[in-house]
């Protein structure tokens, strides 16, 4: 009798066990699972606040036509690796994309005075005062004189744009030395030359030099609102370099055929 009475008490100690054991494991998994739910809702959460953030944030406006910084950069076809990348998205306007390294500081432009035997293009000579050097270039003659070229015209001579390619001798004094992409360029009225250990070349203005001075003859162009400056064909943005005013080659480019990685 006894026997019995002790094996039914073991028997309802071991369910009442088992029942607390499904309980506790039952209250675990559901613990776990508002877990879940309260870290599943948190993240949601966190993502909406983002995205709502990222759909009211203003964009990062810069002090002229650069507007948003970019990290994917822009490098023009047949750049050396030396030339340094765009990380400035260019300003768009017509057919055309402007490339600047700077940010645009707008201020006023007065064409600088190279001394009184300097001319701007179109100034016109009866003769030269000293001696002129010639040049010949693809079968055509020029002169040079202090740092300007000239043609025959008219009985006399006309300054013509600096022709690229044509060797000098010398520059005159005050001449900047400018260097881009490791390549060293000496800059004198509104022209860029490479020396080659003996004579001096014309050479297209690289883009993304900055010069402190543009000669007489240089005019002012609206881009997209904004003001730039021409000078034989080239364009130069306003800017600003340790407080002292400068202007940058810009890199231009068409539009119409935009390349890969492009902005």
């Amino acid at each position: 009798m006894n026997m019995n009475i002790v094996q039914k008490s073991n028997k309802l100690i071991i369910a009442i066990l088992l029942v607390l054991a499904f309980a506790s494991i039952t209250a675990t998994a559901q613990d776990r699972r508002d877990r879940d739910n309260k870290r599943r809702e948190r993240n949601v959460q966190q993502r909406q606040q983002v995205n709502r953030a990222q759909v009211n944030r203003a964009p990062i406006r810069m002090a002229g036509p650069q507007r948003i910084t970019s990290n994917r950069g822009y490098r023009p076809r047949g750049w050396v690796t030396t030339r340094p990348t765009y990380y400035r998205p260019p300003v768009i306007y017509r057919s055309s994309r402007f490339y600047t390294y700077n940010n645009y500081y707008p201020h006023p432009f007065v064409s600088f005075s190279y001394g009184p035997r300097w001319h701007p293009v179109g100034f016109f000579l009866r003769s030269f005062v000293g001696t002129a050097i010639l040049i010949d270039l693809n079968h055509r003659s020029y002169r040079y004189s202090d740092g300007v070229f000239y043609e025959p015209y008219n009985n006399g001579y006309r300054v013509i744009p600096p022709p690229p390619g044509a060797y000098v001798p010398s520059i005159p004094q005050g001449y900047q030395q400018v260097s881009v992409g490791g390549q060293t360029y000496y800059y004198f009225g509104g022209a860029f030359f490479i020396f080659d250990g003996n004579n001096y070349q014309v050479v297209e203005a690289p883009a993304g030099a900055v010069v402190y001075n543009l000669p007489q003859g240089a005019t002012q162009e609206m881009i997209d609102n904004f003001l730039y400056i021409q000078f034989n064909g080239t364009y130069f943005q306003p800017i600003q370099i340790n407080g002292q005013n400068a202007y940058e080659v810009v890199e231009v480019e068409s539009n119409n055929n935009p390349q890969p990685g492009q902005y």
